[in-house]
């Protein structure tokens, strides 16, 4: 359950690395069919993250400038 604990203290930027790192090793060609899957598998996971990751950013930013229209709204009344 280690990789499990490490994956999620991984930051957007580290994940972004590991992937591309893998891209890089699969492209190669350097490494055994089991070697690639497994490469695989973790380059999925951690661009999963990064866009889990996007999508939240982006809520917040919807959020941050729906707040930010209400708020002007309510100034333009006074």
């Amino acid at each position: 359950m280690k990789g499990k604990k490490e994956k999620d203290n991984l930051s957007f930027e580290e994940h972004l690395v590991r992937a591309k790192d893998i891209i890089q090793k699969l492209e190669s060609g350097d490494c055994t069919l089991d070697e690639m899957l497994d490469m695989y598998k973790r380059g999925v996971d951690s661009l999963s993250h990064c866009s889990s990751k996007l999508n939240d950013f982006e809520k917040k930013i919807d959020i941050i400038k729906k707040d930010g229209l209400n708020e002007a709204e309510v100034k333009d009344i006074d």
